[in-house]
C-alpha cells in the first residue's frame, strides 16, 4: 500500500494491527534521493509508551544501505486502529522530520527520541546533518539540545534557513527565538522573552501588583548580543458577559474584564433605572474556597453604593450566584444574585487600556468604608527619566468624611513602570505606610499595597476620575 504523505511516499509492509510483531515504515525524503525505513522490534500495548526504533536510510535508486541509526524512544505511529497516523511519521510531531537545516543544499534528519519528563508537549528529537562529503548524518549537539528545549515539536526552518524556535517553562516563561547555522556553529539571531513578574509580597520594598510581564528583546548587532528589557502590562483577559436578576425580579445586564489584578465593568438595569450604564471596578479572591468576582458599583463623584459578589457554579449549566450588598450606612441590605453567561460583541473601545492623553486629572473616592474621602491629583509630565520611563507627579490626601480633617497626605514625583502603573517605593512613602502602587484603568486609579491593610491612614481605595 502507498499513501501520497506531504510530498513523501509512506508503505507500510505490516498491515495486519498485530501488536506483539515487529512493524515497519518507510518514506521517501523530500528530496527524493533516498528511502528511509523505521523498524519498531517491538510495539507496545500501549501506543503512548515510547518504543526502541532502527532507522536504515538507503539510497533510493540502488537500494543500497548508506547508513543505520536508532533510537530509544520513538512513539509508534499507529492509531487506535492499528493504521499508520501519517502525521506521527513524519512532522514536526513525527518520528522522522526532514529539512535543510543548516542550508548547505542537502537534506538533515531528525530522530524522536523521547519527551521531557516534566513538560508536556515537549518533544525530543536528536538532529543529524548531512555530511558534505558523503551520504552520511552526523549527529549535531548544539541542534539536538535546541530540539530538546522547542516547545510542542521540532523547530522549524524557513526557505532562507533561519531556524524558528519556542521554549516554554511552565505557565509563566516563554522565549521565542531566530537562529541560524553559520560556518558549522549555531548562531542566535534575535529572541523575545517574556516572564510573569510576581507580585510583591509584605515586607518587601516595593509594591508591584500581579498582571505583569517582563519582555526582554534580545538582538544580534555588530557580533554583540544585546538585550533590553521592558515591564509591560497588565495582561488582559477576555471579557465576561452576564444577564440574570437581582432579587429574582429586577433584570439586570453586566461585563467585566480582568486587567491585571483589577477587575473594570459595567452594569445596567435592563428594565428600571435611567438605563445609563454604572461603572464597575473591583478584584478576584477565594472566599470559604471558592473563588469569588468582586464588582463595586460607583457613582460619577466616587461613592460606592454596592457590590457585586459574584461566583461561577460547579455544575452544568455553569450559572453565576452571588449576593448585592447595598453600600448605604446602617443596616446592611443584600439581595440574591442569578446570572447566566451570554455571548456578547466585544466593545473594544471599553475594553482597551486607559488612553494616555487622558491619564492625568482629578481623581476622588467619597466617603469609603473607612469613613474617608480620597483625592489624587495626578500630573504625568513631559519629562523623561535617565532610563527613558515617564514621570508622574503626585498629590494624595486624605480626610474624614464630612470634614476637614486630614489622616493623611503625599507629594511625590516618581517614575511610572508602565503606561499605567506608577509604585511608590520606600523611602518616598513611609516606614508607617509602607510602599503601595496606582494603576490607572478607564475612569479609576486603583491605590492598593502590598499587604492591603484596613487602616485609616493607607491610601488604598479606587479613585474615580473626574471631568
Amino acid at each position: 500500500m502507498r499513501v501520497l504523505l506531504s510530498g513523501a511516499f509512506l508503505s507500510m509492509t505490516l498491515t495486519a494491527p498485530v501488536m506483539a510483531e515487529p512493524r515497519s515504515f518507510s518514506v521517501n525524503d523530500p528530496s527524493g534521493q533516498y528511502l528511509v525505513e523505521v523498524l519498531f522490534p517491538e510495539v507496545p500495548q500501549d501506543l503512548r509508551q515510547p518504543a526502541r526504533a532502527l532507522v536504515t536510510l538507503r539510497d533510493r535508486a540502488t537500494l543500497q544501505t548508506l547508513q543505520q541509526l536508532q533510537t530509544p524512544a520513538a512513539n509508534v505511529p499507529l492509531d487506535r486502529n492499528g493504521k499508520t497516523d501519517s502525521d506521527h511519521l513524519v512532522g514536526a510531531y513525527g518520528v522522522l522530520y526532514f529539512a535543510d537545516i543548516n542550508a548547505d543544499g542537502r537534506q538533515d534528519l531528525a530522530i524522536r527520541n523521547g519527551e521531557d519528563a516534566e513538560e508536556s508537549l515537549q518533544y525530543h528529537y536528536d538532529v543529524y546533518l548531512q555530511d558534505p562529503h558523503k551520504p552520511q548524518w552526523v549527529l549535531n549537539r548544539p541542534l539536538t539540545e535546541l530540539a530538546n528545549e522547542t516547545f510542542g515539536g521540532m523547530f522549524s526552518v524557513d526557505k532562507d534557513g533561519i531556524i524558528h524556535s519556542q521554549t516554554d517553562r511552565g505557565c509563566c516563561w516563554t522565549r521565542s527565538s531566530r537562529l541560524q547555522m553559520r560556518e558549522g556553529e549555531l548562531v542566535r539571531l534575535d529572541a523575545y522573552t517574556q516572564e510573569q513578574v510576581p507580585p510583591t509580597e509584605y515586607g518587601e520594598n516595593s509594591s508591584m501588583p500581579s498582571g505583569y510581564m517582563l519582555r526582554t528583546t534580545g538582538v544580534l548587532k555588530d557580533g554583540k548580543w544585546q538585550e533590553t528589557p521592558r515591564l509591560e502590562g497588565p495582561v488582559n483577559e477576555d471579557p465576561q458577559y452576564l444577564a440574570g436578576t437581582l432579587d429574582g425580579k429586577i433584570p439586570v445586564a453586566l461585563w467585566y474584564q480582568q486587567q491585571g489584578a483589577v477587575l473594570i465593568g459595567e452594569l445596567r438595569y435592563t428594565k428600571s433605572g435611567s438605563g445609563k450604564p454604572i461603572k464597575l471596578v473591583g478584584d478576584q479572591s477565594d472566599y470559604d474556597d471558592k473563588p469569588f468576582v468582586y464588582l463595586h458599583e460607583y457613582t460619577d463623584d466616587g461613592h460606592q453604593t454596592g457590590i457585586w459578589r459574584i461566583t461561577r457554579e460547579t455544575v452544568e449549566p455553569y450559572h453565576y450566584s452571588g449576593t448585592w450588598v447595598s453600600s448605604a450606612k446602617g443596616q446592611p441590605r443584600e439581595l440574591a444574585i442569578q446570572l447566566r453567561p451570554e455571548d456578547h460583541e466585544p466593545e473594544y473601545e471599553k475594553l482597551s487600556d486607559v488612553a494616555r492623553d487622558q491619564r492625568s486629572g482629578h481623581y476622588q473616592m467619597r466617603d469609603d468604608f473607612l469613613g474617608r474621602d480620597g483625592d489624587l491629583d495626578l500630573e504625568i509630565l513631559p519629562e523623561r527619566d535617565a532610563q527613558g520611563r515617564e514621570l508622574a507627579r503626585l498629590t494624595l490626601t486624605l480626610n474624614a468624611a464630612g470634614t476637614s480633617k486630614t489622616i493623611a497626605s503625599a507629594h511625590h514625583t516618581v517614575a511610572m513602570e508602565t503606561e499605567n502603573l506608577i509604585i511608590v517605593p520606600e523611602p518616598l512613602a513611609s516606614r508607617r505606610v509602607g510602599p503601595y502602587h496606582i494603576q490607572l484603568v478607564k475612569n479609576f486609579a486603583v491605590i492598593e499595597h502590598n499587604s492591603a491593610p484596613d487602616s485609616q491612614d493607607y491610601f488604598t481605595g479606587m479613585y474615580r476620575k473626574q471631568p
